[in-house]
């Protein structure tokens, strides 16, 4: 048979080809359609952007206000008004009970709880600084009926401010000793010094919060011993600094 009737060249090669008998190759990447990097394919809805979300999602602190009617303003006003309310009668009822768990952070913790005991147990004359002060108003009246007098009565009230005020920084140094000691520096929170300074001149039926030990009746890591232990590693860290 001819060669060019079978549709063969000098060479061998098919000049017709039937391409149900020859299928051309394909290669994965052709069958493939390359993609970039992170491409996703399309679906009905376009993906909501991350910040678009967070920002749906977040609720804001303060409510809009210029967003508001007048009655819901006024609405709002009360609901915050009620909740401040709510919060601080039970801060109120925690102070008076001893309950830190819902006492204002000012005065709850262990450090704190702590000094307030050391002080509550140790007393002091401080405690006398507002009964002594009325005595000192009340001399006032008796100035003009007899001066000599007046002036004796105010040099020893005065006095006896000045003893007050010493005996009561005295014992705040030493709570703030013991609570270094037990606690650690670090842990002493800030106004520490002033809070405690200021709690020793309130009645004791007059404190808040209201005291949890009765005199004399030192926390554990407060009795006079554990204060000259706290005195004694004060001074030889000291030294060794």
């Amino acid at each position: 048979m001819p060669a060019h009737a079978a549709g063969l060249t000098r060479d061998g090669e098919y000049v017709f080809k039937d391409k149900k008998e020859i299928p051309a190759e394909e290669t994965p990447e052709e069958s493939v359609p390359h993609l970039p990097k992170g491409y996703s394919p399309k679906k009905g809805t376009p993906t909501p952007r991350r910040r678009d979300v967070e920002a749906a999602q977040r609720t804001p602190l303060i409510s809009d206000r210029s967003k508001m009617s007048k009655a819901e303003k006024k609405a709002q006003k009360a609901a915050d008004r009620a909740k401040a309310d709510a919060s601080w009668q039970k801060e109120q009822r925690a102070m008076k009970t001893g309950d830190e768990r819902d006492m204002p952070i000012q005065h709850a913790g262990p450090v704190r709880r702590f000094a307030r005991d050391y002080l509550d147990a140790r007393g002091g004359i401080g405690v006398g600084f507002m009964p002594l002060a009325v005595v000192l108003l009340v001399t006032i009246i008796i100035q003009g009926i007899n001066p000599d007098l007046f002036i004796i009565i105010t040099l020893c009230v005065y006095a006896l401010f000045i003893l007050m005020i010493v005996d009561s920084a005295w014992a705040t140094h030493n709570a703030r000793r013991l609570c270094q000691y037990r606690f650690g520096s670090d842990k002493v929170p800030p106004r520490f010094t002033w809070q405690m300074f200021t709690r020793t001149f309130y009645l004791r039926r007059w404190k808040l919060p209201i005291p949890m030990v009765k005199r004399g009746e030192y926390p554990e890591g407060g009795t006079p011993a554990d204060l000259k232990a706290a005195r004694k590693a004060h001074r030889a860290n000291k030294k060794s600094k």
